[in-house]
C-alpha cells in the first residue's frame, strides 16, 4: 500500500479522541477474551491515533503481520448468515419528539485533546490490560464431551 496517500477518516474517527475511544473499545473486547495486543499492533494503532495512517492501512498491515493459513477445520468456509431471523424492530420515537440536527452541531465540543496525549493514554491502557491479565489464572479451554 502506498504511504504517500493522505489518510481518510470517517465522521466517527476525525479527532484523536474519537480514534482513541474506538481503539480502547477494541482492545477491551480482546482483553475480555484473554488477549493483549502485541507491541506491533500497539504501534500501528498509535500511528492511527496520531492521524498518520487510517484503517485501510491498518487492515493491510494486519494481513501482513498475521497472514491467513489454510485450515483443516471442515466448517471454516461454510458460515452463512441466518436469513430466517426476524429483523430488529425499529426504534420507537416518543410522540411529539422532533429531531433537530442543528442543535447538535451548535453544541460546543470543548478543547481537542492533543494526539500525542491520546497515544500516551493508549499505551497506559494497554499496560493496564497486560498487568490485569498477568494477575488472572491461566485460561482454561472448554472441553467438548461427545455424548
Amino acid at each position: 500500500m502506498s504511504q504517500d496517500r493522505e489518510p481518510q477518516f470517517c465522521e466517527t474517527e476525525r479527532t484523536p479522541e474519537q480514534r482513541l475511544e474506538s481503539v480502547q473499545w477494541a482492545f477491551g473486547v480482546s482483553a475480555s477474551a484473554g488477549g493483549a495486543p502485541s507491541p506491533e499492533v500497539v504501534q500501528l494503532y498509535e500511528r492511527y491515533i496520531l492521524g498518520e495512517i487510517d484503517m485501510q492501512h491498518i487492515d493491510v498491515a494486519m494481513s501482513q503481520l498475521y497472514p491467513q493459513y489454510p485450515s483443516n477445520d471442515p466448517y471454516a468456509g461454510r458460515w452463512t448468515p441466518n436469513l430466517d431471523v426476524e429483523p430488529a424492530r425499529p426504534v420507537e420515537v416518543p410522540p411529539g419528539f422532533e429531531y433537530d440536527p442543528a442543535e447538535e452541531e451548535d453544541a460546543p465540543a470543548g478543547p481537542e485533546m492533543p494526539a500525542a496525549l491520546c497515544a500516551a493514554q493508549l499505551r497506559a491502557f494497554v499496560q493496564d490490560i497486560v498487568e490485569h491479565l498477568a494477575t488472572q489464572p491461566p485460561r482454561q479451554r472448554y472441553i467438548q464431551i461427545d455424548v
